[in-house]
């Protein structure tokens, strides 16, 4: 159940809508304003996403030293993925079908290590809930278990 809302956490945004394109045709050049716009709103999508799971929770002040560290492991996460994909993106053109899939291996490496460090960090702000707080974290997990895979790639 944690790894499919910890997959949830991190697709929050648009980056995993491209991960091959016809060789024929080339990545599109993102300018330096655009890329930015795209950045932040990955952020505001995370940072929404936090807050969301803050109020749900009801993070005691004891709690946001835990709640802070995992909040930046989700920040960390999804701009690692956003700027990897964007990477990607840059140069799927010029791969090679190895190349394309060897970077592809790499990305959903660092993702998989990314929902490691998530669950670390969650672990810790878990353990010091109350049982009302775990009650409601274990069902907000169990609701994303339900909808596994209709968050990735904007499936319905």
């Amino acid at each position: 159940m944690f790894a499919a809302f910890a997959l949830a956490l991190l697709t929050t945004g648009p980056v995993w809508a491209q991960t091959a394109a016809p060789a024929a045709t080339p990545a599109p050049k993102a300018d330096s304003a655009s890329t930015t716009a795209d950045a932040s709103t990955v952020v505001a999508r995370v940072d929404k996403r936090i807050a969301s799971m803050h109020s749900q929770l009801k993070i005691t002040p004891e709690q946001e030293t835990a709640w802070n560290a995992f909040a930046q492991v989700m920040r960390t996460n999804v701009t690692t993925t956003d700027d990897a994909y964007k990477k990607r993106s840059a140069s799927l053109s010029t791969m090679t079908a190895p190349e394309n899939m060897a970077n592809f291996a790499q990305i959903e490496q660092a993702r998989a290590q990314g929902v490691e460090n998530l669950a670390t960090a969650f672990q810790t702000l878990y353990g010091g809930f109350s049982d009302d707080q775990k009650k409601i974290a274990d069902t907000m997990f169990r609701h994303y278990g339900n909808h596994e895979g209709r968050h990735k790639h904007g499936a319905k």
